[in-house]
């Protein structure tokens, strides 16, 4: 079945027109931005508005108009208003008229504190622009000005995009990949000033907790020094690293010249913790590289109306995972003895994973948009993350390479010939010329080995790989410890079966995923 689409098209040109959000929350308590997006220079009868249904970074289609209520349509007299209807979930079409100057309102609900999505309360502002903005098909690439005007007047704003001079609270986007790629906070959080390798950073800090900002700051100079290196300097102008501290939240999102964090709020003095929380800024950091500029063909234009897919994942989330454990290492962070510790528990949770079994690497790449961020109870039994499998196939790789060549070679210079390549001027790569890189830096036919490790499902040789290196993979008191095959999980004093895996003795037994442990 072929689908029917109307196509508007518009005789306006990009030196005619002028595009401009306005944010505005006044009640921040109701969690409602109140935007409005001012066109001017308009020249068509019909105006087209979408909005992203996903955000870059993460994969997965989350319906941002779903949040939105109270559109309107006007001259810029709000009491002449233009015609409209809506023409799909995130598809609005104004009728303009003879109108040049069309402002359109909206409110979006706002209280879902993650790094992909907005939040809004009396603490506080943080908004996403694919979570937020409307943007003009055709249109994409015409630069545009966000105006924030805060509830109090001791709140500031606080995003990567440069503010526009003489006008308060006003910040430019070259495009609006530029406008979806910077976050905003607002409020009155904590505001700190560095400078490494000669260029300005900011950390900004919301919620309270043992975090120590000093101590933040001079081990994130350390990893920034370290992963300036690797790649041969630092390709921004300046850098901001936004930090959220919250009851039960880990994650990060990785921008050009950004990145948004959320950490346990007290997670920042036990030394295993506080490690954790310096890989995922090593994570978020080395993605500024690998994957905002260094990224897939399938990502190199962003199509915000749905899926882009990629058999790529692997190397985008995968390697940049496996650095953000050698990072901090090489940043003296921490000892090469915690290094392995870290990567045991990652081989660990990778061989615990029965679907390991089941998915390929690239097909859990391309299937990320339906299985990675959509969890059940059987997850565990037929997918494997590509960003854990990847981790593991680059581990094998660095160790191929460093072992082929005497430690001469290893995946830093795969690293650095993709930024050369591809990530200086932003070149989408196929799958085939990451392979290609690859085997020139190993100097190796490596079709076995990505017939194996990324298109196949078997075991991942890991010993062959680590002996050389006098190190090896061993279960450890295997004999003694009692098998049955179950997650479990505890909630308000009772025991809950949260996964069985399959073939296991509770499978067999029929035990199933919400069951209550009783005996």
């Amino acid at each position: 079945m072929t689908e029917a689409r109307t196509i508007f098209r518009s005789s306006t040109t990009t030196s005619t027109l002028a595009i401009h959000y306005h944010v505005a929350m006044p009640q921040p308590q109701s969690h409602l931005f109140e935007v409005t997006l001012q066109v001017e220079g308009w020249e068509a009868p019909l105006l087209d508005l979408k909005m992203p249904v996903w955000t870059p970074g993460s994969y997965l289609v989350r319906e941002y108009a779903r949040h939105l209520q109270d559109f309107s349509a006007d001259n810029g007299n709000p009491t002449q208003s233009l015609p409209w209807r809506k023409l799909a979930k995130n598809h609005w079409l104004v009728e303009t008229g003879d109108a040049s100057a069309i402002t359109v309102r909206y409110r979006i609900f706002a209280n879902e504190l993650t790094v992909r999505t907005n939040h809004l309360d009396a603490s506080h502002g943080y908004f996403n622009g694919a979570a937020l903005f409307f943007f003009i098909p055709g249109f994409e690439q015409h630069p545009c000005q966000v105006t924030i005007a805060p509830p109090h007047p001791d709140w500031r704003v606080t995003t990567p995009l440069p503010a526009v001079s003489g006008k308060f609270n006003t910040f430019e986007a070259r495009d609006f990949d530029t406008l979806v790629d910077s976050p905003f906070e607002i409020g009155d959080h904590k505001l700190y000033d560095f400078e490494v390798l000669g260029k300005p950073h900011q950390l900004a800090i919301w919620g309270e907790g043992n975090a120590d900002p000093k101590r933040i700051i001079e081990d994130t100079t350390k990893i920034i020094k370290v992963e300036a290196e690797l790649f041969g300097g630092l390709p921004y102008d300046h850098y901001l690293f936004l930090l959220y501290l919250t009851a039960s939240g880990f994650g990060g999102l990785e921008h050009k010249d950004s990145c948004s964090l959320i950490y346990l709020r007290f997670g920042f003095r036990a030394k295993d913790k506080y490690n954790r929380f310096l890989q995922l800024v090593a994570h978020e950091f080395f993605h500024l590289w690998n994957v905002k500029r260094i990224r897939p063909l399938a990502l190199e234009t962003f199509d915000y109306e749905k899926e882009n897919y990629t058999t790529s994942l692997w190397f985008s989330e995968g390697t940049t995972s496996y650095y953000d454990l050698l990072i901090p290492q090489r940043a003296g962070i921490y000892d090469a003895k915690t290094l392995l510790e870290n990567l045991s528990k990652e081989i660990t949770r990778f061989l615990t994973t029965p679907g390991r079994k089941v998915q390929p690497l690239d097909e859990s790449s391309f299937d990320a948009w339906i299985k990675l961020y959509r969890r059940d109870a059987n997850s565990d039994n037929n997918q494997i993350s590509y960003y854990l499998k990847g981790e593991m196939v680059s581990l094998l790789l660095d160790l191929l390479i460093r072992e082929r060549h005497g430690n001469k070679r290893s995946l830093d210079d795969v690293i650095r010939i993709m930024w050369e390549q591809f990530g200086k001027g932003e070149i989408g790569f196929t799958p085939q010329q990451l392979r290609e890189v690859i085997e020139s830096v190993a100097e190796l036919d490596l079709s076995n080995f990505f017939s194996k490790t990324i298109e196949g499902k078997g075991e991942l040789p890991f010993n062959e790989y680590l002996k050389p290196f006098g190190l090896q993979v061993v279960a450890v008191d295997e004999d003694s410890v009692p098998y049955l095959g179950v997650k479990v999980r505890t909630d308000n004093g009772q025991d809950w079966i949260q996964f069985v895996e399959m073939d296991s003795p509770a499978a067999v037994a029929g035990v199933d995923a919400g069951d209550q442990l009783l005996a």
